[in-house]
């Protein structure tokens, strides 16, 4: 039992990288291009659904018990986004008050 605990805690570390690297995929492309930021979506969940089959396949082959990797590995990708999404909505939010190059702020005093 506890190999599987160990399982699950080490998926769920892992998890938690691609969540990373997702969160971190997802904030350059809203420095970059803002434009395309709906092309992160479908990037995140390439990686995502990479890493499920990736912890699958592995997880086949071992004595652990497939549940607990593939529970972990779910538990590790999902909850750090929470906290990354907020991260995600206020850098959006401060870059969206920025004025952008070339352009003034207009405080209506000149007409």
């Amino acid at each position: 039992m506890a190999h599987n605990i160990i399982g699950a805690l080490i998926c769920a570390l892992a998890g938690f990288i691609v969540a990373l690297v997702n969160y971190l995929l997802s904030k350059r492309i809203l420095e970059t291009r803002p434009e395309k930021f709906a092309f992160s979506a479908v990037a995140r969940q390439v990686i995502q659904i990479g890493y499920l089959v990736t912890v699958f396949f592995i997880g086949s082959r071992l004595t652990v018990n497939l549940t607990f990797l593939l529970v972990g590995a779910v538990l590790g990708m999902t909850v750090p986004m929470i906290f990354f999404t907020k991260k995600l909505l206020s850098f959006n939010e401060s870059a969206q008050m920025k004025p952008k190059a070339g352009e003034e702020e207009n405080d209506g005093g000149k007409i």
